[in-house]
């Protein structure tokens, strides 16, 4: 892949400023610092890391697609309160794949599991 200046820019922003944004969110903030940035250039460059592993795409049912830095196949809870997506761990609930492949006789390649409810922070209110 091609450095540019725009993906370097979504990288860091993804890695060190904003926690699971929308395109749209990730485009606002950066548009501030880089006024000549286009809400295309930042959906070519997501789909471009998510293709390549560098970012994962949370796809959300009735929603927009979030992005995450790290693309090592952990789970999401998406907040039905707040839109928030939160972290968990892979490990945090063993074996899915395996035993996916033991009740299908399929060979899985990939998984995405995304959970729905309410998040600590709403929960608490």
């Amino acid at each position: 892949m091609i450095y540019s200046k725009q993906r370097e820019g979504i990288l860091r922003t993804l890695r060190y400023e904003l926690n699971h944004p929308t395109a749209e969110e990730l485009y606002t903030h950066l548009k501030e610092r880089e006024p000549s940035l286009s809400l295309a250039t930042v959906y070519r460059n997501l789909n471009q890391l998510s293709k390549i592993g560098k970012v994962m795409r949370i796809e959300v049912p009735n929603g927009s697609d979030r992005f995450d830095s790290i693309a090592d196949g952990h789970y999401h809870l998406i907040c039905e309160k707040c839109g928030k997506a939160v972290d968990i761990a892979r490990d945090a609930i063993p074996d899915t794949v395996e035993a996916a492949q033991k009740y299908s006789g399929c060979e899985v390649k990939n998984a995405s599991i995304l959970f729905c409810g309410i998040c600590r922070e709403c929960k608490n209110k």
